[in-house]
């Protein structure tokens, strides 16, 4: 537990520096959080859209389309979408870049 929450504490940091970031994207992230641990903390794991938009009460699809691939782009997630309706999309942290959250999801 000791390990994850000094993780969370360097996200915490991060977020704050992180000029790039949105509203939104601190949200998704959150909300990324959330599922990761929901999984288990097994790395990759599977999202619903749904359930990332509902838990990081972003309302649209253009907005969360747009800070997924944003967040991958800055290098906090690799984003593997799923194009079927009963299959999560496959996301895992990018653990390569001493930047990013790592929460024991090695």
């Amino acid at each position: 537990m000791g390990s994850i929450n000094k993780n969370l504490e360097y996200l915490k940091d991060r977020i704050q520096a992180d000029q790039r970031l949105s509203a939104f994207h601190v949200s998704l992230l959150a909300a990324l959080i959330f599922a990761s641990e929901n999984s288990g903390l097994t790395h990759p794991f599977q999202v619903s859209r749904s359930k990332l938009m509902r838990s990081s009460k972003i309302y649209s699809t253009s907005t969360y389309h747009k800070c997924i691939g944003e967040l991958q782009v800055f290098g906090y997630i690799f984003y593997s979408p799923s194009y079927n309706p009963f299959l999560g999309s496959r996301i895992s942290w990018n653990l390569e870049n001493e930047t990013v959250l790592s929460c024991g999801l090695s």
